[in-house]
């Protein structure tokens, strides 16, 4: 990290003058990242958007925070949305500390009356554009690390932004920081979804009251720092895995549970991967028919998915995730740098699930996914890891929120994951869960293709999977799939729902799937 100063916030906080004043003082490099983009094309951003459209736009802005970043020490004025991206966020993380400038709204129309600049991102109405683009902007506007009052003349706001410099930068550094409705009518109306980098015990102690902690041992021998932001005294530790994942395991934490006397208004903190967070959330919601849950998942696949949307479950012998209950999480706090110590298999599960939510809904995951996949599964690109993690999380958070109880658009996120469970099932839970979705997809894709698909998708899918490492085939006993397949949760009346995909971000849902189409979907993944 290097020791330079981002500023962010809304159009007319006066980004631009406190940048001027604190690169003369410091004497440092100033960038201006609007003007930057400018010089570099001989439009404003207010053209570029009206010409190509804002992604277009947000394109040039992410190269320019990329060139701006790599100077060392810089004073960058960021645009008001280059917040927006992961990737900027990420990279203004690294470049040092970031400061938010905050004036009133009414303040900031105002301003704008009299600036000649154009925004039109606000539309007509200013204030009314400010609102709206200030609820937009909360949860990636909260990944600062120091907020300063910017409705007072530029020379004061530097003054202070130069004395919050002098204050160690250590400890949690957030990176999104958003809320989620978790729709249940047990606990508050409203989980939070921390994302960043350094989890600490203050972290951990502001999420939870009274925390008591189911540990995956594995994770905390991997990450000491982990360990020692966690009450050591009221932690039980388990080796994670399909296996924890039984009654036997669960009766354990039951009993330890009552034994330690912890009470319905205490939290249970849940620290590992999909396994230890399935087990321990099934049991915050069994014990005293209700405790509250704080998630805090270790592994790429848990952040990216299996940690959010409140299905909490153990198995059965012959079905996954079998015995269950929607518990969502009070909080998740997801801190990407666990990641790090992850082998490659277990960054392939989560890679799998990124790229499935791609398919569902995000073609910019998709492409990142498709661009960067390879350097990310080697753990060459973080940032590229965090970037992937938080769309496919927020694409998961929106879905879930307009379908809590899995009763439509739901099921889409069940793409890959029916013949995935199936094959994770026939193999005795031996198969890896990202490869049971990769082949699962290839499956499903098939299928597509010869309903429509867009033409090349299930050939892009296979190439993005053989890039990532992915065995696009494997041996397994078919009428063992099928029978698994029948035990299936998500079957109705004995019916088999299935999730197409028919094109990057876009899936359908489809209930005639027949058995001449399945056998030749086995075929093809078989080897």
């Amino acid at each position: 990290m290097s020791d330079g100063v981002v500023l962010v916030g809304l159009p007319g906080s006066g980004k631009s003058a406190v940048g001027r004043c604190l690169a003369e003082r410091l004497d440092r490099p100033y960038i201006d990242l609007d003007a930057e983009i400018e010089g570099a094309t001989g439009r404003t951003p207010a053209d570029h958007i009206a010409a190509d459209g804002e992604a277009a736009f947000r394109r040039l802005e992410r190269a320019a925070v990329e060139r701006a970043c790599t100077v060392s020490g810089a004073i960058i004025a960021a645009g008001g949305g280059a917040p927006l991206d992961p990737l900027n966020r990420w990279a203004f993380m690294r470049h040092g500390r970031r400061v938010r400038l905050d004036v009133p709204l009414e303040r900031l129309a105002a301003r704008l009356a009299t600036d000649s600049v154009e925004r039109p991102l606000l539309g007509e109405d200013a204030l009314a554009g400010l609102r709206r683009t200030a609820d937009e902007r909360a949860p990636v506007y909260a990944a600062i690390d120091t907020a300063v009052d910017g409705d007072r003349p530029p020379e004061q706001v530097a003054d202070e932004t130069l004395a919050r410099l002098s204050a160690p930068l250590d400890g949690w550094r957030v990176l999104l920081d958003t809320t989620y409705g978790r729709n249940h009518p047990v606990g508050p109306a409203h989980g939070r979804l921390l994302m960043g980098l350094g989890l600490d015990e203050e972290l951990i102690t502001t999420q939870a009251d009274r925390p008591w902690v189911v540990a995956d041992s594995r994770a905390l021998a991997a990450s000491p720092s982990l360990g020692n932001a966690l009450p050591a005294d009221r932690c039980l530790q388990l080796d994670g895995g399909e296996e924890v994942k039984s009654f036997a395991h669960l009766e354990r934490v039951l009993a330890w549970l009552s034994a330690i006397g912890a009470e319905r208004t205490d939290t249970l903190v849940a620290v590992g991967g999909g396994t230890i967070g399935d087990l321990a959330g099934l049991a915050a919601a069994l014990h005293h028919r209700g405790m509250a849950l704080v998630q805090v998942p270790t592994t790429w696949l848990a952040q990216a998915d299996s940690a959010i949307g409140g299905k909490v479950a153990i198995d059965l012998s012959g079905a996954k995730n079998a015995v269950g209950a929607v518990w969502p999480a009070w909080a998740i706090v997801s801190d990407v740098g666990l990641l790090r110590s992850l082998p490659v298999e277990r960054r392939r599960d989560g890679v799998a699930e990124c790229l499935k939510m791609g398919l569902i809904g995000d073609s910019q995951l998709w492409a990142l996914v498709e661009q960067r996949g390879p350097a990310a599964l080697a753990g060459d690109d973080e940032a590229a890891v965090f970037a992937m993690t938080e769309r496919a999380a927020r694409l998961k958070l929106e879905i879930v929120d307009r379908d809590p109880y899995e009763s439509g658009e739901r099921r889409v996120l069940n793409l890959g994951h029916t013949l995935g469970h199936a094959l994770e099932v026939e193999s005795g839970f031996t198969l890896a869960h990202g490869e049971a979705v990769a082949v699962g997809l290839r499956a499903v894709a098939a299928i597509a293709a010869r309903r429509g698909a867009e033409a090349g998708l299930a050939e892009g899918i296979d190439s993005v999977l053989a890039a990532l490492s992915f065995p696009l085939r494997r041996p397994f006993d078919a009428a063992a799939v099928r029978r698994a397949l029948v035990g299936d949760k998500k079957r109705e009346r004995g019916v088999q729902r299935w999730i197409l995909p028919m094109a990057v971000g876009r899936v359908e849902q489809v209930t005639d799937v027949t058995d001449d189409e399945l056998a030749l979907a086995l075929q093809v993944i078989a080897a």
